[in-house]
């Protein structure tokens, strides 16, 4: 009989180096509990030829992106046409969970999902979630060619991550983030959006922020979507006029306080089918990396993952 199988996906560059320790931290305590195990650090579209038995579950060593990548991989390995993942009738489950041990800039899925792992004791805790499985699911949005887990950002935010993603040469911290965005104070034109949800226009064209999502919580720690749940197979879409760096600087404070919904002109829908276009062109972002520009579509698919989490 076929050993159970957890794959570990670990960024290589994630900590700075310290994702291949805790791959190999990780990899001994499973193989102690019986486990089968393979270790990937890149090349996702190697893994399924590796592939010899039923999987337990997913282990993801990184950020956001990172999670995101093996996402896509799963999900392409388990329903290789959308027909395929309809094919029940019924909504779509990812057939194994994955678990995440955060390790990026902002680790927005691990606060979300509450994981926090100890770096004394990791291999043992990660065990005994695998074995308790106290899971999570998460709907699955696709825009652009690509999936997303957490949020999209059209406008000022967008801009920075792919300013970002322009200049940067390695890991990244938060720090990093100080540039850009100042540069975007200064730089960026806030042009105009407009938005379909579902078919109909909720927001005709004027200067503004849109953001699209599953989880209540934006990069800052704000609830930008206070409405949201994760599993609920819906959107949520808030959509804030906003023409200069002054308007900027009074929603994030009004944000903080959790009043944003409440400004004048704000709009907030809850939807299936997500289209946003633009006179001119405007960046994308999804789950804090680049996703091109508009016009873009975002809508969900008919599938879920589940998320273990720790068991406390």
């Amino acid at each position: 009989m076929k050993k159970e199988q957890v794959l570990i996906f670990a960024n290589p560059i994630a900590g700075r180096g310290k994702a291949k320790r805790v791959a190999a931290v990780l990899e001994e305590a499973l193989k102690a509990r019986g486990y089968g195990v393979k270790v990937f650090f890149d090349k996702l579209e190697s893994a399924q030829k590796r592939i010899d038995g039923r999987i337990k579950a997913a282990i993801v060593i990184g950020g956001d992106g990172t999670l995101r990548g093996v996402a896509q991989w799963a999900i392409d390995s388990a329903f290789p046409t959308e027909e395929a993942m309809c094919a029940s009738g019924e909504l779509a489950n990812l057939p194994y969970p994955l678990l995440i041990v955060p390790m990026g800039t902002a680790n927005l899925m691990g606060k979300h999902l509450g994981v926090h792992w100890s770096d004394e004791n990791i291999g043992e805790e990660v065990a005994e979630a695998l074995e308790v499985g106290k899971v999570q699911q998460l709907d699955v949005a696709r825009t652009n060619g690509g999936i997303f887990l957490l949020m999209a950002g059209v406008g000022f935010d967008a801009w920075v991550v792919h300013e970002l993603d322009r200049i940067r040469d390695g890991p990244i911290d938060i720090t990093k983030y100080i540039m850009p965005a100042v540069k975007a104070m200064t730089e960026y034109q806030f042009p105009t959006l407009e938005v379909i949800v579902d078919g109909k226009k909720v927001f005709k064209k004027a200067r503004a922020l849109a953001l699209v999502g599953n989880i209540r919580e934006y990069g800052t720690g704000f609830a930008i979507l206070p409405q949201a749940r994760p599993d609920d197979q819906l959107l949520d879409v808030c959509v804030m006029p906003c023409s200069s760096p002054k308007d900027l600087i009074k929603l994030v404070l009004s944000a903080a306080a959790g009043e944003h919904v409440q400004q004048e002109g704000v709009v907030y829908v809850k939807g299936r089918q997500v289209r946003i276009e633009s006179t001119t062109p405007v960046p994308v972002q999804v789950d804090g990396e680049p996703a091109g520009q508009t016009p873009v579509e975002i809508d969900l698919l008919p599938c879920r993952i589940p998320f273990i989490v720790p068991p406390g």
